[in-house]
């Protein structure tokens, strides 16, 4: 018995955030149906881009597969090529592309692999997955191509429990005439703000295997947008608390208190964050609610106001002034302690804030709180 042929399956750069809907998404389905019909053998590449989904999805489909690991004393220093790249393609005897940029360092590897084997690399035709540029220098080089035809490219079946989809909304529930109410005013605020933003990667209470199993099923719950995050708190009415930035590791829940209408004024881009520090998407929970279920404000100072702070109170402690320079006092910050709970909301106690008519529709199908547009979103994009 002749052994199994080694393929790989490469492709470049992946946005942050990725959706269900993503054709290299779609692609990826594809090919690994077409490799396990064929009886390769799959090798991935440790750390390249998208080399995790190509794992776990050879796992659910039981595709065999080596992993092609750097050698501990390499380094991509002063490289042109990423020697993770360079040896995955090394290690297969044909190569699947999916995504592919014009002078990107797959590119230029996939070029130099077919000047000395051609017809060994095979560009899969799904929507526009490949530059045109790129596309048209490695066929006239000798590459491939295959075009995934039938439901080969389909999710595959899902396998997942109530918890991991989010509700599907019945006929009883469901609002196709829906109330926008008033933007509040600034004057009589009653409220603290909880604002949300995309997800790029798992939920904070989500294993990576989970994340993957949502978006190669094409689950609700993979949708990790500004709204799919604040969809999933409605459903779930659960804010869960996260220790990202906060010193010693406590995970909270934040809130401010400056009126919803002032937001737009801190509305910052964070460079050392990779994204915008909120989005015009998330909720107000009435201050004495969220006082009765143990929000405090947070706590500004400097070092010494830490070291000098009981244990019970350092959960609540915000710098002053970041090490960037940015004045986080301006925030005027409450803090939750923990994940919190908000089944027992009231609609008079909470207020939903989106950008588009088209987002509230899409929120009105599964909960009755109310909900507001945000006015001056379009400015802040």
């Amino acid at each position: 018995m002749e052994p199994a042929i080694k393929v790989a399956v490469v492709t470049s750069r992946l946005r942050r955030l990725i959706a269900s809907s993503d054709e290299w998404l779609w692609a990826l389905r594809g090919v690994l149906r077409k490799i396990l019909e064929d009886r390769s053998t799959l090798v991935i590449g440790d750390g390249t881009a998208g080399a995790e989904f190509v794992r776990h999805a050879a796992i659910r489909l039981g595709i065999p597969f080596e992993v092609a690991v750097c050698p501990s004393d390499s380094s991509d220093d002063d490289r042109d090529v990423p020697i993770r790249d360079e040896l995955v393609l090394t290690n297969a005897d044909l190569v699947y592309v999916l995504g592919l940029r014009t002078g990107g360092n797959l590119h230029s590897l996939l070029r130099d692999r077919l000047q000395k084997q051609p017809g060994t690399v095979v560009l899969i035709e799904y929507g526009e997955l490949q530059a045109d540029a790129a596309r048209q220098e490695l066929c006239d080089s000798g590459a491939q191509s295959w075009m995934p035809l039938g439901d080969v490219c389909v999710p595959f079946e899902r396998q997942s429990t109530p918890s991991d989809v989010l509700r599907t909304p019945d006929s009883s529930t469901q609002n196709d005439v829906y109330l926008i109410v008033p933007f509040p005013p600034d004057d009589g605020w009653e409220f603290l703000t909880h604002t949300t933003r995309s997800c790029p990667g798992p939920w904070p209470d989500e294993t990576f295997e989970a994340y993957a199993d949502s978006l190669l099923d094409a689950m609700p719950s993979a949708d990790h947008s500004p709204l799919g995050t604040l969809r999933r708190i409605v459903d779930q009415k659960r804010l869960v608390a996260s220790n990202q930035t906060i010193r010693g590791g406590h995970a909270v829940v934040s809130f401010s208190a400056c009126p919803l209408g002032q937001l737009p004024t801190l509305h910052r881009f964070r460079p050392h964050r990779v994204r915008w520090d909120f989005e015009p998407y998330g909720l107000c929970i009435r201050r004495e609610w969220l006082i009765a279920h143990g929000a405090r404000p947070a706590c500004y100072g400097d070092e010494s106001i830490w070291e000098s702070m009981p244990e019970a109170d350092k959960p609540f402690f915000q710098r002053s002034i970041g090490e960037s320079g940015v004045d986080w006092t301006v925030e005027r910050e409450w803090r939750h302690l923990g994940h919190l709970d908000l089944t027992d909301l009231t609609p008079d106690d909470v207020l939903l804030f989106v950008p588009t008519f088209e987002a509230a529709k899409s929120l009105a199908q599964i909960t009755k709180w109310p909900i507001t547009l945000w006015p001056d979103a379009p400015k802040i994009h």
